[in-house]
């Protein structure tokens, strides 16, 4: 015969470990997340430094970066007004192709 008792306390004990469990987890994932923001911090201003130092001024780069995105959406902001048909044509071939893609 089965005792209700005992299969509860297991059951308790069970839930609890499962809980010590999670929180461990998401510990170890905040640390992991922390770490891993500091290392790409630190990537970044050792890459920044050394391509300082080779007289390459990130901010430029930067700069001109962001400049030429706004003028590639311009250029697509006019394409798309200028021929709405074929920029809905070519965005459905692009849709069926990645579906087929995932599909397989």
């Amino acid at each position: 015969m089965v005792d209700t008792a005992s299969v509860a306390k297991r059951a308790a004990a069970a839930k609890a470990e499962v809980e010590d469990a999670v929180e461990r987890a998401a510990a170890a994932g905040a640390a992991a997340r922390d770490a891993a923001a500091e290392t790409a911090e630190s990537v970044t201003a050792n890459v920044a430094a050394k391509l300082k130092a080779a007289g390459i001024d990130t901010d430029v780069m930067a700069e001109a970066a962001k400049g030429q995105a706004s003028e590639l959406q311009r250029l697509l902001a006019e394409e798309l007004r200028a021929r709405p048909l074929r920029s809905l044509g070519i965005a459905a071939a692009i849709g069926l192709i990645v579906g087929l893609m995932t599909a397989r």
